[in-house]
């Protein structure tokens, strides 16, 4: 079994730039990542609409303007959602760009993200099957996704914790499924947000889940935990685990150069991190965009943003509409007028 770390500062943590780092950032960063010897690191978003933001790319070749000519053991992954791409983009893979891509998908897109990723492993990628929120699967239905997974065998397998709202004990019950009923030559991958405090925890509480089971493992980080809203797993700290508690060869002084020389200064500009409204994001199950509407629009202070999401039915807190990519806030602009008009 192995243990890997995927490092998404410049894809999750894109979004902190609005998908347009500075080229000067996005070498510094890879080449940091690259130096510190982690094992994966995301490109950035592969989207069908591509408007010249540096971190937005049309195929693989348009990847490689951003990839080192030098990145030792390090590998490279393509990102895109299911809703944002199509496999008529995606040229074949040649092993000069990345060659693992990582599919993201709701619930309601399983059949036809299967089918993509699928077509994306004919074309010569290792593939990472991404379905978001883990916890709005049942049990049934995970099982009946696996059981397709494993007729085509993805490179992983990813536990998705899209709202944050995974404690240790949901990521026990996933995982052991997941374990019983996958084929053990596919990786468990995990992606966490720091909504409830414990993104950490959660990632070196399925690498050692997986040691036990001899299972390989892939988990992800952005360094200082970069990323929209709570944030992500921070990846310093989940090498310093590795490298403390499984014999890794991390190299933290690399990663603490690229945080202190490159991602503080971002972070001084636009705020990441653990409060109070991406707690009540997490314990709400609600997407970030819900807060996000209530700060731009409303008064509302915690305890109003807590009881208005929770006048929501819960599957109408994560997104609305058909097209999982678009937000349509008329729900939650009409739970906050019944809120501040008297039915609390």
């Amino acid at each position: 079994m192995t243990i890997q770390i995927a490092d998404c500062s410049l894809r999750d943590g894109g979004y902190v730039g609005n998908k347009n780092f500075p080229k000067e950032f996005i070498d510094a960063v890879m080449s940091g990542l690259v130096k510190a010897g982690i094992d994966l690191i995301e490109t950035g978003f592969l989207q069908t609409n591509v408007t010249g933001e540096t971190l937005v790319y049309a195929d693989s070749k348009d990847v490689q303007r951003n990839i080192p000519s030098e990145h030792g053991r390090s590998e490279f992954l393509g990102f895109c959602d299911n809703s944002r791409y199509c496999i008529e983009k995606l040229d074949d893979c040649t092993g000069n760009s990345f060659e693992t891509l990582k599919i993201s998908f709701a619930k309601h897109e399983a059949d036809s993200a299967l089918q993509f990723c699928q077509n994306a492993m004919k074309k010569g990628y290792k593939v990472f099957v991404q379905p978001m929120d883990a916890n709005g699967y049942t049990m049934k239905e995970r099982e009946e996704m696996l059981k397709k997974v494993n007729v085509f065998k993805p490179a992983a397998f990813a536990i998705v914790d899209t709202f944050g709202t995974m404690y240790l004990d949901d990521l026990t019950r996933i995982f052991k499924q997941i374990d019983s009923l996958l084929d053990k030559d596919i990786k468990v991958a995990l992606h966490t947000h720091n909504n409830l405090c414990i993104a950490n925890a959660l990632a070196e509480h399925l690498i050692d889940l997986c040691v036990e089971a001899d299972r390989s493992v892939v988990v992800d980080g952005s360094l200082l935990g970069m990323a929209r809203g709570a944030g992500n797993a921070c990846t310093e700290a989940i090498a310093a685990y590795v490298n403390s508690r499984y014999n890794g060869k991390y190299n933290l002084p690399a990663l603490f150069e690229t945080i202190e020389d490159h991602i503080v200064p971002v972070k001084k500009e636009n705020e990441w991190g653990y409060d109070i409204p991406m707690l009540i994001c997490g314990v709400q199950k609600s997407h970030v965009d819900n807060i996000s509407w209530l700060e731009k629009n409303t008064d509302c202070d915690y305890s109003d943003m807590y009881q208005v999401i929770g006048k929501l039915e819960p599957e109408k807190r994560k997104r609305y509409g058909k097209n999982y990519s678009k937000t349509d806030f008329s729900l939650l602009e009409n739970a906050y007028n019944l809120y501040k008009g008297g039915e609390k």
